[in-house]
């Protein structure tokens, strides 16, 4: 079945990169995906009085704010049609609007109807990663603020033997049938598990025709989610799968090390499922 990826365009109070836009048309083309671009248009409520008229302009502020909006998404939307024009990509547009407290939780719903959703790692990005990893329900790819080749060949799965572990795994699939070598890669002396179920996960990849094996990585006093990203990098991976860890509510105030290490720190991209 064919695969529907989502592509969230933000305009304000920053503006998405144009590296994600390429990333994103390399990605779609090589997994024959179609690709919806969703630019997030701003909506400022005019909240001047009569005092703070006298002092600064606020509604005037406010227009201007929802035109740099307005002119921002309509740029990136004619970017990523020339782009998947030229890459002979699916492309479908859609628009919301929306007010700036509300992007996260918008773009979370919004991200349910997609198989993926692929998102930049920025710093004005952050509440937007959390919101849809732990509330869309979709897996997501999180590029780094750089070109790569929408080539995924090289699949590394971060595997400790968890519930997560293996929902990241199962929803990474289409990645997997598509790769021509497979790792699992375990964290030695993170925390005790046994590798019997990792064994047999490569032995099902092997038998479906996939290159697969296992591979181990020491952290020492580094934080596991770089160290994940140093060993998939060593091993040349295009694409590191790992499983989301957050805490319910809490997940603004605790996040699992990996996940919280990857999203302050990223090296490659990295499909992260919850």
């Amino acid at each position: 079945m064919k695969q529907h990826f989502f592509l969230p365009l933000l305009t304000y109070p920053d503006m998405t990169s144009e590296f994600i836009i390429a990333n994103a048309v390399a990605l779609a083309h090589h997994m024959q995906a179609t690709l919806t671009v969703c630019a997030v248009e701003i909506t400022i409520p005019d909240v001047s009085n009569a005092l703070s008229s006298l002092i600064i302009d606020a509604a005037k502020m406010a227009r201007d704010a929802e035109a740099l909006s307005r002119k921002r998404a309509s740029m990136l939307i004619q970017k990523a049609r020339d782009q998947a024009k030229a890459a002979s990509v699916d492309l479908r547009v859609r628009e919301i609007k929306t007010g700036e407290p509300f992007v996260a939780e918008t773009l979370a719903e919004a991200s349910r109807a997609y198989d993926l959703v692929l998102l930049e790692s920025a710093g004005i990005s952050r509440p937007i990663v959390e919101a849809v990893l732990f509330a869309s329900g979709r897996p997501l790819v999180l590029y780094p603020a750089a070109p790569f080749s929408g080539r995924m060949d090289h699949v590394a799965i971060a595997w400790d033997g968890s519930r997560a572990a293996a929902r990241a795994a199962h929803d990474a699939s289409p990645f997997l049938e598509r790769a021509s070598k497979i790792w699992l890669l375990s964290v030695t002396d993170e925390k005790p598990f046994g590798h019997e179920t990792g064994d047999h996960l490569v032995e099902n990849l092997l038998k479906s025709g996939v290159t697969a094996e296992t591979a181990r990585a020491h952290a020492g006093s580094t934080p596991i989610g770089e160290t994940l990203q140093a060993k998939a990098f060593e091993l040349r991976a295009d694409l590191l799968v790992m499983g989301g860890f957050g805490h319910s509510r809490l997940r603004e105030f605790v996040l699992g090390g990996a996940t919280e290490a990857v999203l302050a720190n990223i090296t490659l991209p990295v499909l992260l499922s919850h």
